[in-house]
């Protein structure tokens, strides 16, 4: 059986590491791009990155020039909803740039480009361990995908009951 919390250290310490983290988000940023899903988005829910996570701010300036909708998620009430950046970001209770705006309905979100700390190239996902995005994308329809280094990879994952397996899973 695989430690998730032992992995979740092991993954951490590999994304701190990558060294080439600007270039290779933008690599990611290409790719979902040239997915169908993507074309087809009007409003994608993407993530503030956190310092090890693949760089979100090239992909907002690419929703933007792609002329879609940009919403991220904030923490509210142990759960995540969706909500534009307005005038700028606020720092939520785990240091993470939360939007400012107001919270949308999370059934106008196209897309949804999901974090973690581990992917299976079959979708599966390991999490920080708090459940927020299973609990969103389970009452979500939008399309998925997981955004991460290929160092994140792994060949299985632990999967419980309640963990959404998500529909591609892209990595540079």
């Amino acid at each position: 059986m695989i430690d998730k919390v032992a992995l979740r250290g092991r993954m951490r310490q590999v994304c701190e590491t990558v060294d080439d983290r600007l270039i290779r988000s933008v690599q990611l940023w290409v790719l979902l791009a040239d997915l169908p899903e993507y074309a087809a988005a009007r409003t994608v829910m993407a993530f503030a990155s956190m310092p090890a996570e693949p760089d979100t701010d090239g992909l907002f300036a690419r929703l933007h020039h792609d002329g879609k909708k940009l919403v991220l998620p904030r923490l509210e009430g142990g759960e995540i909803v969706p909500a534009p950046v307005i005038n700028g970001f606020t720092i939520g209770q785990w240091g993470i740039r939360e939007p400012d705006g107001d919270r949308v309905d999370p059934a106008t979100v196209d897309l949804v480009v999901v974090p973690g700390v581990a992917f299976t190239l079959a979708g599966d996902r390991l999490g920080h361990g708090k459940g927020y995005y299973d609990r969103f994308l389970a009452g979500s329809n939008a399309p998925t995908v997981g955004a991460c280094f290929t160092e994140q990879i792994v060949d299985e994952l632990p999967v419980e009951p309640h963990d959404v397996r998500l529909q591609h899973v892209i990595h540079a």
